[in-house]
């Protein structure tokens, strides 16, 4: 049975707590033993950011952005205690990819320092939900050892990788 590398990015993650749609295919690679999920701990920075800005535009109450970042926190811990995710520590080796990352796709940082991650660990498949990404989709693909993927993307479209 093959078995691939899948980075999360932190857009990704983010689909399934915060009351997206497209969330399904990030479920379809938690769940499934063929995928090892990776992601960066500085997702849990991101996340903890979009709780905030949340909260700033009104869409919660911060009592709903602290307990949502409880639940966040704990469920992460839960699925990396059960190894249905690696959460990956920042490394120099990841800061000096992510450099060349920004100058030959024009990345912001946090975006090249994910991407850099993803490379670094040997990911196959990256998922995200972010502009910034997918307009590079094509060009990335080509360029790198690795695919990314939309979340918009079914879990089925992912099943034909692991065949």
């Amino acid at each position: 049975m093959k078995t691939i590398n899948c980075y999360l990015e932190s857009s990704s993650i983010w689909n399934l707590y915060y009351e997206e749609n497209e969330s399904s295919l990030i479920e379809y690679c938690i769940e499934n033993e063929q995928i090892i999920c990776i992601s960066s701990i500085w997702t849990t920075l991101e996340i903890a950011r979009g709780i905030k800005k949340r909260v700033n535009q009104k869409e919660i109450t911060n009592e709903e952005g602290n307990l949502l970042q409880l639940f966040i926190e704990a469920d992460l811990e839960k699925l990396r205690k059960k190894r249905r995710i690696l959460l990956e520590n920042i490394k120099e080796e990841d800061i000096e990819r992510a450099k060349k990352i920004i100058q030959q796709y024009n990345l912001y940082a946090s975006d090249a320092l994910h991407l850099a991650t993803a490379l670094n660990k040997k990911c196959e498949i990256f998922i995200v939900d972010d502009y910034h990404f997918t307009r590079l989709e094509e060009k990335v693909t080509k360029n790198e050892k690795i695919t990314i993927y939309s979340t918009s993307k079914t879990p089925e479209e992912l099943k034909k990788k692991l065949q």
